[in-house]
This record gives structure tokens, sequence and C-alpha cells, in this order.
């Protein structure tokens, strides 16, 4: 028998943001298909470019079904949703990892918050509760590629990790691991710079690392939105 969870489908949470919104947290569901499209259509350009590497207009039909209709061991997803004049649900953000291989301890991981909502910590807040999801389900590390494309990336890197976040490669690419199990908050600095850049376009953040092979008649991992 499983142990319980506290991240499963009756996972809810309420909190204030630094500027006082007012959001709830609960795991991606099927059903929120059309927020996705509604919260896609709220990034920018440049966060759009900064997510799927190349400029994106739309999402298609089996984006929206890959990003939503999840199962919550191989593939997990966090939202975090407001609430309109009318009482409508608005979506903010999302936080997911996918594991690299099926019942893998190594997953890649992403967070995107809409681009009206960035900088009030809501990025920060949804990472730790991906940790502690991914812990609940025998995930021990995130792991991904970074291609920062110049050997100033690789200093900062270094200033921003006196403390050996694991960090190997070479002039082309890194491979970043966060150890779940051991990181404390301060290393998260770290995972969200990087994927604070790579949202903006300043770099490139492909993972997994190896890639990841999708399993029989699954689609291939898009770059999440």
């Amino acid at each position: 028998m499983k142990p319980a969870r506290q991240f499963d489908t009756h996972w809810r949470e309420r909190l204030a943001l630094a500027d006082g919104t007012e959001v709830e947290l609960r795991l991606v569901r099927p059903e929120d298909a059309e927020l996705l499209r509604q919260g896609f259509e709220q990034l920018s350009p440049r966060s759009r470019l900064g997510r799927f590497h190349a400029p994106k207009s739309r999402l298609t039909d089996a984006e929206v079904h890959y990003f939503t209709s999840v199962d919550g061991e191989q593939h997990l997803a966090l939202g975090a949703v407001s609430r309109g004049p009318e009482g409508q649900e608005e979506g903010l953000a999302i936080a997911r990892f996918i594991r690299m291989a099926r019942d893998s301890d190594v997953a890649e991981a992403a967070v995107t918050v809409v681009d009206a909502a960035q900088g009030k910590g809501l990025g920060r807040l949804l990472l730790e509760r991906l940790v502690e999801a991914a812990r609940e389900r025998g995930v021990e590390r995130f792991e991904f590629l970074v291609l920062p494309g110049n050997a100033a990336m690789f200093r900062l890197l270094d200033e921003l990790n006196p403390d050996g976040t694991p960090v190997r490669g070479d002039e082309d690419a890194l491979c970043v691991t966060l150890p779940l199990a051991t990181t404390p908050h301060r290393k998260w600095r770290l995972l969200l710079l990087l994927l604070g850049l790579a949202a903006r376009g300043a770099l490139s953040v492909l993972g997994p690392a190896p890639e990841r092979t999708p399993e029989p008649g699954e689609a291939p991992p898009p770059s999440d939105a």
C-alpha cells in the first residue's frame, strides 16, 4: 500500500504573493486545457521564444493534451490560478517534472509564469512544492542541460554556485544536477535563475540529460508553456 501523499488530486493551497495577489495552487488536470491556452496568450513573444526556442503563435491540440493530461507519476504538473472579477479561474503559472525514463529517479523540471505575474515569488513557491511532490514519488534529482553559448555564463554559474551543486560539462554545454533530498533553499536560487534566464531567451535549457526516450505511444515532450 502506497503511503498517503500531500500532493494528490485533493491538494489545494491558498496564499498571497508579494504584492498581495491571492492565488490557489493545485494539480493540473485535463479540464485545464482552456486555462492553458489562455495562459499561453498571456506570454510575451520573448517569453514564448525563450520557452520554445522559436517564434510560436499558438499551442496545438496535441501540445495542450500533453501538458494537461498528466498521469501524476511519470509526468506531474502543479498549477497556480487566481480569480477574475466574476470568480472565474485565471491561469498564472505551471511547474512540472517529467521523468527521464519510466520509474526513473531522475526528472527534468520546468517552471513557467505568465509575464504579468513574474517577479512576485510565484516561481519560487511552485518550485518548492514541485520538489516536495517529486520526493513523494521517489524522484531523487532534477537534471538538465544548459547551453549558455559563452564563457561569461560559465563564470556566472561558478559565482552563484560556490558550494557545489553538481555542474559538469565543457565549454559547449553544462549538465546541472539538483539533488532533491539534500538541496537547501539557497541552491534553488541557481535553478530559478537558470529557468528565468531561459524564459527570457538569455540561454537555452535543453533537458533532460541524457535525452529522455518517450514511452511507446507517447508524444515527444515539447517545451513547456
